[in-house]
């Protein structure tokens, strides 16, 4: 008997399909954070600025619809790879890190709120928040990348022979 080739729209791979654009967006608004410390153009500081705050946008929004797609992959995935305290460790990083450059945005959107007073320190604490997160985003991806090149999550395993390939 010949096995079947599984859809590549399975519920666990919804999860990998949807990482990819919050990683890239908050990878660039953190860069984007730090390079905004060596612009002293004005016209450029503006653009950096909106920069970090379309992909801190687009990032943290696509990130928390990776997150629901992460637990629909977990509650799979868990019975089938070989140390679910890499998959626990993962998610947790993964919410610590969105929760940390969630309230940096927050804490963004606030600052156009709040008196001349106070706005360095919000610029300051969101700058800190997000660099700091940009940490956990690469601990988090690194403990995705484990689950999936060392522990097989999400993929498929062909038979010895690949029969399933040859039509």
């Amino acid at each position: 008997m010949i096995a079947e080739i599984p859809s590549i729209w399975r519920e666990e791979v919804w999860h990998p399909l949807s990482v990819h654009l919050p990683i890239a967006t908050l990878l660039l608004a953190s860069l984007a954070a730090i390079l905004s410390l060596f612009v002293k153009n004005k016209s450029y500081h503006l653009f950096i600025k909106q920069m970090i705050f379309v992909m801190l946008g687009i990032g943290v929004l696509s990130g928390w619809i990776a997150i629901y797609t992460g637990e629909l992959a977990y509650s799979i995935e868990v019975r089938k790879i070989c140390d679910p305290k890499v998959l626990q460790e993962h998610q947790w990083w993964a919410y610590t890190t969105l929760i940390v450059y969630s309230i940096g945005l927050g804490i963004k959107i606030s600052s156009k709120f709040i008196t001349h007073k106070f706005l360095h320190l919000f610029k300051s604490i969101s700058f800190f928040l997000i660099i700091l997160a940009l940490f956990g985003l690469f601990y988090t991806g690194h403990l995705g990348a484990s689950l999936v090149y060392q522990q097989g999550a999400g993929t498929y395993k062909p038979s010895a022979d690949c029969s399933e390939f040859v039509k």
